[in-house]
């Protein structure tokens, strides 16, 4: 048969003696003197006659538990003595607080078990002067049961280990936390202990036990360990790790999180295939521009500036083929071939129709849009447009983009085209990093308007508004948004 361990907290108030509850036979107690007295007068009395003596809540897991495994009890005893010493409290402490411990019950409870045929094992819990309210204490008493439970109980990939003494240990195949007896505070205490097991992919199991119906339900503890992983998902959802997402949803009921969220961690990606858009090569285009202008707040929130850079390029260059193919009146198609998305010139006596062969990016911006012609220097084929008219906006961009007017600090300016030749070329990140760090702690924000990357987002947005794609776009942003917002509604 499988193990199982059991544990639980035991108080005075869990005993029943003649069937009154255990504290009463610790009662008119008010120095330590009279409750080991009151302690020693119970053993004398009880031991000898234990049939008086009953464990209720050990005994109905016992009942309904001991046909499916070999049962383990670890019964939590507190013991208050040291921290009652330590209080400028009158001989009332020992009475309504010391005397609640289920310490002073051990000897009872071993007699008790050892008669019912149950395998048990106490787990004393000192509460010293550290903890500033005793066992009501409960930032103390996660601080105290933790630790204590993680030295007598050790995990690994195929089996949990309870070690209740130096010379035992046994093989546990499953925990069940019963956590409705102790203070708020330690039944609280326990109750996270094993929620955060659980969260860790570990077999625990819960049972919360009603005195007044005397009925036992037992549960999985699913609801709270979802509301205890939801701040850790939205936190991921926020820097954009759908991946590490997806794996906290694994076990999550609503299998469309967890769709929605391998669908986002492609999709930031740029796997485009993957989602299975069905896409045309021009609309393809325009989703990667879109997930790049979705995407890239994250990255520069985060000072990935690298990664940032990289794709807000890619954008650029993706939006001004667009804005060629607008310009261009039917003359430039998208196709695909071989899994490369392209801009063809359609002119059926170019022996060259791929755009991108042999033109550079920064020809392609002062040539082609802005003159409406560039000439390919090795096959001297020319390429033609109707240009960009002259424009305060159009002279901005361009000295943004190819003429080192980007401010990235008081005394650095850089063209937009030429950074990326370190970054991509080298793998020259320190610099930017250097840079944009410095402008974020300047001015405070990465969305101020003067900081480097927001005047470069502005920038794309102009291009894509040239290239009569902003509506498109700002759609399919709005979508990867609501799928977001759609994940974290539902947690």
């Amino acid at each position: 048969m499988k193990n199982y361990l059991i544990l639980q907290i035991l108080g005075s108030s869990d005993i029943r003696v003649d069937s009154e509850e255990g504290t009463r036979k610790l009662e008119a107690c008010y120095t330590l003197e009279d409750v080991n007295q009151a302690q020693k007068w119970n053993d004398q009395e009880f031991l000898n006659e234990i049939e008086r003596v009953d464990f209720p809540l050990i005994r109905q897991v016992w009942e309904e538990q001991k046909n499916e495994a070999n049962l383990h009890f670890g019964i939590i005893l507190t013991n208050q003595v040291a921290w009652m010493q330590d209080q400028n409290e009158s001989g009332e402490g020992w009475n309504d607080i010391v005397t609640s411990d289920g310490y002073w019950w051990r000897n009872i409870l071993a007699k008790w078990c050892q008669q019912q045929g149950i395998d048990y094992y106490t787990i004393n819990l000192d509460v010293d002067s550290n903890v500033a309210k005793g066992a009501a204490d409960w930032e103390g008493m996660a601080e105290k049961l933790n630790p204590l439970l993680n030295g007598l109980i050790q995990f690994n990939s195929r089996f949990l280990l309870f070690k209740p003494i130096p010379e035992k240990i046994i093989k546990i195949d499953k925990i069940i936390v019963q956590h409705s007896s102790g203070t708020p505070a330690l039944s609280s205490a326990l109750y996270l202990w094993g929620i955060e097991q659980k969260l860790a992919q570990r077999e625990i199991e819960f049972v919360y036990i009603s005195r007044q119906e005397s009925i036992s339900y037992f549960h999985s503890g699913s609801h709270w360990q979802w509301r205890l992983k939801v701040p850790q998902i939205k936190q991921l959802l926020a820097i954009q790790d759908f991946d590490g997402a997806y794996v906290f949803l694994a076990e999550h009921p609503n299998k469309t999180l967890q769709k929605n969220c391998k669908s986002l961690d492609r999709a930031v990606s740029f796997n485009i295939t993957d989602l299975s858009l069905r896409l045309n090569p021009r609309d393809e285009v325009i989703e990667r521009i879109s997930i790049a202008l979705w995407s890239e707040q994250a990255f520069r929130e985060r000072g990935q500036w690298m990664h940032w850079y990289l794709r807000v390029a890619g954008a650029f260059e993706l939006a001004l083929h667009c804005l060629i193919e607008k310009q261009g009146s039917g003359a430039y198609q998208w196709q695909k071939k071989n899994g490369k998305t392209f801009l063809e010139y359609t002119d059926p006596h170019a022996v060259i129709k791929e755009l991108d062969f042999g033109i550079g990016i920064k020809q392609i911006v002062t040539n082609l849009l802005s003159n409406g012609s560039v000439t390919v220097s090795r096959s001297q084929k020319t390429y033609t447009v109707t240009k960009v008219p002259s424009s305060l906006e159009w002279n901005q961009f361009q000295d943004f983009y190819c003429r080192n007017n980007w401010k990235l600090s008081r005394s650095s300016n850089e063209s937009f085209i030429h950074l990326r030749n370190g970054l991509y070329h080298s793998l020259n990140g320190d610099n930017i990093d250097k840079l944009l760090d410095a402008q974020t702690t300047a001015l405070g924000s990465v969305n101020h308007p003067t900081h480097p990357s927001e005047v470069a987002i502005e920038q794309l947005r102009y291009i894509i508004q040239l290239a009569g794609l902003s509506l498109q776009v700002q759609q399919r942003v709005q979508h990867y948004e609501n799928l977001v917002e759609a994940i974290k509604g539902s947690l």
